[in-house]
């Protein structure tokens, strides 16, 4: 398989989607712990940075109106940012580690090839403006009818409503909502969808894994309607136990339906137990190393096009010890991808 020598990473510090600060300074704990050095040592001879934002998006306490979510304006404002700017990444020109330029075409056919999409953050509500990106830019300059797929790689749902009498108006919670386009989603989010105006997400391109089944924000309601709507989940109970194989049977689903694959993993899928980097604590029983397994087996696919890392809070991690074993870890598999 060839793969591309060039990796493209975009920052997103963005904290504005929940109440909990920390999550904006995520960019810079990777760049700290010597990301695009240690990328370039192990043979990805053409890096580039992209910045989504101009400062870092931060939560605002306001009053949540009914219907509504809390800092709407702000977090749509950022997926809309996060859509041009992945945009310009899929077909930006790549620089080495002497300074030098070199253009890449939008087929990807030039030396470097197109360039893979490592995206971090940050919230993982910038998710809509990514998945938004790929579909316009691969039925543009691929196939018209090129078609994205979706590993979520998280222990929570994130079908809240901001439409429920419950709702607490926390924006990172509705993010499938957004994504899927179900009932109560909010009208500014629409916009985020394949070229046709559907939504991005559905159940033939898209599969839920490491989800925390016992969970209680984990609705009853959320789980029949993936399930009477035929949405593949594998529970994070099934991760614990066989890493590999489950994610082998998620590619399994996935490969054959789509032509570009997006792997999105929340850290709070890693149980924080002896792991406490995300930004949630969420006991999913799924060890760092196990994830790490099947997040290897996910990134070894010819298909996969980019990797979205959320909910990252250093302020867990002092000393960067998590973040440097994250950073270590995502460059060895990206290194092995490129070397098949």
């Amino acid at each position: 398989m060839a793969t591309s020598k060039s990796i493209a990473l975009t920052y997103v510090p963005a904290d504005c989607g929940s109440i909990i600060p920390g999550k904006s300074k995520a960019p810079q704990a990777f760049r700290d712990t010597g990301l695009i050095p240690k990328l370039r040592a192990a043979g990805h001879t053409y890096v580039t940075e992209h910045h989504a934002l101009d400062a870092p998006a931060q939560f605002t306490p306001t009053a949540l109106k009914p219907g509504g979510v809390r800092n709407e304006a702000l977090n749509v404002q950022v997926c809309e940012r996060v859509e041009k700017t992945i945009l310009t990444a899929l077909t930006t020109g790549a620089v080495d580690e002497t300074g030098l330029e070199k253009q890449i075409d939008v087929e990807g056919k030039e030396k470097g090839g197109r360039p893979f999409q490592l995206i971090l953050g940050g919230e993982c509500s910038m998710l809509p403006g990514i998945l938004s990106a790929f579909w316009t830019h691969h039925t543009t300059h691929t196939s018209p009818s090129a078609r994205i797929g979706l590993i979520y790689i998280d222990a929570d749902t994130d079908l809240s409503s901001p439409a429920s009498p419950s709702s607490t108006g926390t924006f990172a919670s509705m993010n499938m909502t957004h994504l899927m386009q179900t009932s109560g989603a909010l009208e500014s989010m629409r916009k985020f969808s394949r070229p046709d105006g559907k939504a991005v997400c559905d159940c033939q391109n898209t599969v839920f894994f490491g989800t925390n089944m016992a969970l209680s924000s984990n609705t009853r309601d959320h789980f029949a309607y993936l399930f009477e709507k035929g949405y593949k989940v594998v529970p994070s109970v099934a991760v614990a136990r066989a890493p590999a194989e489950s994610a082998r049977d998620a590619l399994r689903y996935l490969e054959d339906r789509v032509d570009v694959i997006v792997v999105h993993l929340d850290v709070d899928a890693i149980d924080p137990g002896t792991f406490p980097l995300a930004n949630v604590p969420n006991y999913t029983g799924v060890e760092f190393d196990a994830m790490m397994g099947a997040l290897g087996v996910f990134l070894a696919s010819e298909k996969v096009g980019g990797l979205v890392v959320a909910e990252v809070n250093p302020d867990h991690d002092p000393g960067l010890e998590m973040v440097g074993r994250l950073t270590g870890e995502i460059v060895r598999m990206l290194a092995a991808r490129r070397e098949q």
